[in-house]
């Protein structure tokens, strides 16, 4: 049994013209989302009926149906959330709470992880994550907790159950546990790219394999993880890396790479293209001061994330009534 949290934060308006600039400028797409993104409501098809349904509350069904789930707590605009999802989530009996994203980090939890006021900013994606830590059952055993994406409405309860059996047998050895997902085209429905790696762990999915012995991978939505036993100062630097195509950010990780050590992790991935998985682990393990295991795994619709654009709005929705 696990402690489920729910990432349902926004950005300000500031950060969200940011965000729609990067967005224009390195992957040509129209960003659309103005208000709150995890209440964007989707189409889906119940027993042949059209329902219109939040983004955040096609998650939110997996995690209340999982046995494997004993308590949620969500983290984000708390008004909101009570407004239009209040008489959903009182339908069940599994606890759930709301942690409003607004709210300060109680100075317990600050002294607990050691936090750095100006590297974990209350309302920032760290400090959403230690607050419904914090509030958690997960925080009082000092155990692993799952970290869900509210933005990922096709990640199925399969999908999660598998991950948290898998995580669940290596946390003893490791505070971070994430399932990279094994995708085998260049491109997948949303014409992302992946990331181009070894497989050199114990999980080998497939013998499908590029020139240089390399399978594509990408992020889901899930993370197995214990603030008890990393650096969680890191956190916000390493989101702030996810859209690793931008030549800016390239630059950065080759920086942040090279002060731990590992100064040809460029050259490895973009020209001696042997990169592995292993390697990956042990440059994460050193920068959140904590261990990092990656999980190759299948479930492709656990990688489809709504980030805000128009693209991805309309070929997410088609997926979610086709499925």
């Amino acid at each position: 049994m696990v402690s489920a949290i729910l990432m349902a934060g926004y950005n300000n308006k500031r950060e969200v013209k940011r965000y729609s600039r990067i967005v224009a400028e390195h992957y040509g797409e129209r960003f659309i989302e103005t208000d709150y993104r995890p209440l964007r409501e989707f189409e889906t098809v119940n027993n042949g009926k059209i329902e219109r349904k939040p983004l955040m509350q096609l998650t939110l069904e997996k995690l209340f149906e999982s046995d494997l789930v004993d308590e949620i707590v969500i983290v984000g605009h708390q008004m909101l959330i009570e407004q239009h999802l209040g008489n959903f989530i009182d339908e069940f009996e599994k606890p759930c709470r709301i942690v409003n994203q607004n709210s300060k980090i109680p100075p317990d939890v600050i002294k607990c992880f050691n936090i750095i006021n100006r590297k974990v900013r209350f309302n920032s994606i760290a400090g959403n994550l230690i607050k419904g830590y914090g509030a958690s059952t997960a925080h009082k055993n000092k155990k692993h907790a799952l970290f869900v994406a509210s933005d990922s409405p096709l990640t199925t309860k399969e999908f999660i159950e598998r991950f948290v059996h898998i995580a669940q047998k290596s946390q003893d050895q490791a505070s971070i546990i994430v399932p990279v997902v094994l995708m085998n085209e260049n491109k997948d429905k949303l014409y992302r790219k992946p990331l181009k790696l070894r497989n050199d762990t114990a999980y080998q999915l497939s013998e499908i394999e590029d020139n240089h012995s390399r399978q594509g991978f990408r992020l889901s939505s899930l993370m197995f993880m214990n603030p008890h036993l990393y650096d969680v100062n890191t956190v916000n630097t390493a989101y702030s890396l996810r859209k690793w195509m931008s030549p800016n950010i390239q630059m950065k990780l080759y920086k942040i790479t090279h002060n731990l050590g590992y100064p040809n992790v460029y050259s490895k991935y973009f020209l001696r293209k042997d990169l592995s998985i292993k390697e990956i682990e042990n440059i994460g393990s050193a920068f959140f001061k904590g261990r990092l295991k990656l999980i190759p795994t299948f479930g492709e619709e656990s990688t489809y994330d709504y980030d805000g654009t128009e693209f991805e709005y309309c070929s997410i929705a088609n997926m979610i009534k086709s499925s």
